[in-house]
């Protein structure tokens, strides 16, 4: 029997303790990773962040976060990265795509750059279902595990970011507080953005009690480094790949978003929006999830 010295610290990334289960919700596989401060939680629980997409980026948000607690000003927080049962990051995206997007016909995917790379109308229309699971399935696991407080934060990059954001601005109850790093709103035509003006109107009533970082990188949108730094192991050519990150709006779609948001003044919302200098689509991640834990998890008063 493993003695209490020697017990692994659920507080690191590669100690996590593992919740596997199947979802009654759409039958997929799922992984929980979960990763405690040391020590007792306090009275009324930890702060929690639930991280779309752990199998990318728990090991990251884990580090970042057990680092800046040795700052008095940033609360200690359960990290849940909600994963797939699976070691491959190219399973994971696999699933992925289906999980963390809307419905998209026909039309949109045989256009340009994703008919070159394949996409189909099955490949998506799973956002809803997920979203369902996180709130039924994902939730009362970790209640079950640690104790955890109502003090919670969804946070996504890219795909993840666009659940994120469908999230709080189609329930922005679920949860207290929002991280949506590089939000793929060109998704479906920017279908997210239809809900945009309902949300607006629901904070300016002062039904919305929740806060809110949207950041994205400052080099989103420009053209891919093509020589002397050649992108492998992209399945179409040179030019779809340009059209892609030309047409996806990465820095133009979450800034023209973040200036409607920024007018709002309401009690109980709080909105915040960040482009990070010098970083792509892949850089910008350890940024954003760095900022992302120090927004949620910061002592304010």
């Amino acid at each position: 029997m493993m003695s209490e010295a020697s017990r692994p610290s659920t507080e690191m990334a590669l100690n996590a303790h593992r919740i596997d289960f199947t979802s009654e919700i759409n039958g997929t596989g799922y992984r929980l990773l979960i990763s405690e401060p040391a020590g007792d939680p306090p009275p009324e629980g930890w702060p929690v962040v639930y991280l779309i997409d752990g199998n990318l980026h728990f090991g990251i948000s884990v580090d970042t976060a057990r680092v800046q607690e040795r700052w008095p000003e940033v609360r200690e927080a359960v990290i849940v990265g909600i994963a797939y049962q699976t070691d491959s990051v190219a399973k994971a995206l696999q699933v992925r795509t289906y999980d963390l997007t809307p419905a998209t016909p026909l039309a949109v995917t045989e256009r340009g750059w994703m008919r070159s790379m394949g996409a189909k109308p099955e490949d998506f229309g799973g956002i809803d279902d997920y979203l369902r699971i996180v709130e039924e399935e994902v939730k009362p696991r970790v209640r079950a595990y640690t104790r955890v407080s109502a003090d919670d934060t969804l946070m996504g990059h890219s795909l993840g970011g666009l659940t994120t954001l469908y999230a709080i601005l189609r329930h922005p109850a679920s949860f207290r507080q929002y991280v949506a790093v590089s939000p793929s709103i060109w998704v479906n035509d920017r279908w997210v953005l239809q809900f945009v003006d309902g949300f607006i109107e629901a904070v300016k009533s002062g039904a919305v009690e929740a806060r809110f970082l949207l950041s994205t990188g400052e080099l989103e949108e420009a053209d891919p480094p093509f020589p002397p730094y050649p992108v492998t192991g992209f399945p179409s050519s040179e030019e779809n790949y340009v059209e892609m990150t030309r047409s996806c709006g990465m820095v133009t779609y979450p800034s023209e978003l973040a200036a409607r948001l920024k007018a709002l003044r309401a009690p109980g919302f709080d909105f915040k929006f960040v482009i990070h200098p010098d970083e792509d689509h892949r850089t910008v991640v350890p940024a954003g999830i760095a900022r992302g834990i120090f927004y949620t998890m910061f002592r304010h008063g």
